[in-house]
């Protein structure tokens, strides 16, 4: 039988988390409004953390800061994330005239310094290592020594003491988007963001799940998982032939929004994954393919993905970006899929 075709059971839950630099804050402010649906009208015992209602957690670079944050022993729930984004983020894309100039503004090297980052994941954590997480975790990064995915696993690191490293060296690696930070090194290891192959790491979430053979739930079948998957605002920068036919390294790596050949590996990693994932656990064989409006909408597979106006660089922390732009993008979001938001508090509910 088909995953569609089967009654839900939300066997393994699965929580997946894109990258997007600042835009991270749109994800957080989702996650905030599902927690708080989880908590209303609750009398009885402490309040619910969403992070708590999944078996596995993954994410990539703004994500995997989310993942490894939220499933630290700190206890930390989806309004810390936001405060994470508000406090810190101006914190981490801020540079100094003489980094700019040393760096001829990022044309020598990373733009902004790694330093920022360990701090505010090491205040908001503490000091805990990978096999200390909350719940299983898949944090993506990429490793440039070996040309090859690295992933951090809480499974991993309790089997291995090599790969059981600090959450703070994991969010370095996860985080390290080319051009904006350097790789971060783990022994020969060079690890960059895990955007650059896995910005929604959806379907490799759910090849982590059903390659799961001894944990209990283990040996699962597609049709045994929910996975919700919280997006971080998209808004497709259209460029033409005429002036892509004539691009450069320099235009590759500045345009508008951005860089866009990061943009455009995330971007089409991101929507590349939103239709596979769908495919996998929503579509009965059969049926019509569905067209875009069609996908993520359930019974097993929840894609929420908010609509910007326009372009936002990775690193765009002004006030009116923290304070307006992006929290205006997630409310969008919450209000068109509340329905959607309330089945999913449901289902997490009942569990």
């Amino acid at each position: 039988m088909s995953p569609a075709a089967a009654e839900p059971n939300d066997r393994f839950r699965i929580l997946a988390i894109d990258g997007g630099g600042i835009r991270g804050l749109i994800s957080a402010l989702v996650l905030k409004e599902i927690e708080q649906r989880l908590n209303r009208d609750r009398k009885d015992g402490g309040p619910i953390r969403l992070v708590d209602c999944f078996h596995l957690v993954s994410g990539t670079s703004a994500g995997g800061l989310a993942t490894l944050a939220l499933t630290a022993p700190a206890g930390l729930g989806a309004e810390d994330l936001v405060d994470f984004y508000l406090e810190d983020g101006p914190r981490i894309f801020r540079r100094s005239l003489g980094r700019k100039l040393t760096t001829l503004w990022g044309l020598l090297g990373p733009k902004y310094p790694s330093a920022p980052v360990r701090e505010a994941i090491e205040k908001r954590v503490g000091p805990h290592r990978i096999s200390e997480a909350t719940s299983d975790i898949l944090v993506t990064s990429y490793d440039m020594h070996a040309s090859d995915p690295y992933f951090f696993k809480r499974w991993r690191a309790l089997e291995n003491a090599d790969r059981d490293v600090p959450v703070a060296d994991a969010a370095l690696s996860t985080s390290a988007a080319p051009t904006y930070f350097g790789s971060h090194g783990i022994g020969e290891r060079a690890l960059v963001d895990g955007g650059v192959f896995a910005n929604d790491p959806a379907v490799a979430a759910i090849a982590e799940a059903l390659g799961r053979a001894s944990d209990e739930p283990a040996e699962l079948e597609p049709a045994d998982l929910f996975l919700l998957s919280i997006g971080t605002g998209e808004f497709n920068v259209g460029f033409e032939q005429r002036e892509t036919g004539r691009w450069g390294a320099w235009r590759w790596i500045h345009g508008r929004g951005g860089v866009p050949i990061l943009n455009t590996l995330m971007g089409g990693v991101s929507d590349g994954t939103d239709y596979w994932a769908h495919m996998l656990l929503n579509h009965e064989p059969g049926e019509k393919v569905p067209n875009r409006e069609e996908v993520g909408h359930g019974p097993r597979y929840y894609r929420l993905q908010a609509e910007l106006d326009g372009p936002i660089a990775l690193d765009d922390t002004s006030e009116k970006n923290l304070t307006k732009v992006l929290p205006d993008a997630a409310k969008r979001l919450i209000d068109k899929r509340s329905d959607e938001l309330d089945e999913i508090v449901r289902r997490l509910k009942a569990r």
